[in-house]
């Protein structure tokens, strides 16, 4: 955490077991009390654990793999976080302006990489998505309070956006009053999203 706090990289790799902490704490700190609170974070780690994995994910990871990692793998992995990273620098460079908007093509920036984005940000506004149907996700510091994709609307409006990689999306910030028809944790809901995307293309 001081290396971190004093070079601030552009990506953290870190083991999950370590003698005086454990990567999860570490990737909480980095993510909720650093100067570099989107930094790319890859977990490594020798235990397949699916429990294990989900707290990775939960404390804002990008990556979890098990070793022994392939040298082509974990470097495709660095090299996509990278890029995203810089996508994400290109559209909200200027964090002097929290009240920012920004817009993009769901191929270089996907629903989930926006949500992670926003989260971590603690935005507050609309995420107008326009892929096979009209949606938005409406953000409250960051947490999700309202969704709709179509007809559908709460958790399962998010389980439909998630997936969609076809499309445009905007971002307006701005407190919105409307009724909540989202009570789930933020990254919880990122999670089971992305988990019913997987089923769907095991499926497929």
């Amino acid at each position: 955490m001081q290396k971190a706090m004093e070079i601030k990289p552009n990506l953290i790799i870190s083991d999950v077991m370590m003698p005086l902490t454990d990567g999860i704490e570490l990737c909480w700190m980095i993510r909720e009390n650093s100067p570099i609170p989107m930094v790319p974070f890859i977990f490594l780690t020798s235990v397949a654990d699916k429990e294990m994995e989900i707290k990775g994910f939960r404390a804002g990871a990008d990556e979890y793999l098990v070793k022994p990692v392939d040298r082509d793998v974990l470097l495709d992995k660095v090299d996509s976080l990278l890029r995203r990273a810089r996508r994400v620098k290109a559209m909200d460079k200027d964090k002097s302006d929290i009240v920012k908007g920004f817009e993009g093509n769901l191929r270089d920036l996907s629903v989930a990489e926006l949500i992670q984005l926003l989260n971590l940000n603690q935005r507050s506004g609309t995420l107008f998505i326009k892929g096979e149907k009209t949606g938005k996700i409406i953000f409250d510091g960051g947490n999700i309070i309202h969704a709709i994709y179509g007809n559908i609307a709460g958790e399962e409006a998010v389980y439909n956006i998630v997936p969609q990689t076809k499309g445009k999306f905007y971002f307006e910030p701005g407190k919105i009053k409307i009724a909540q028809n989202i009570h789930d944790a933020t990254m919880n809901l990122l999670l089971e999203a992305c988990r019913k995307a997987d089923e769907r293309n095991e499926g497929n």
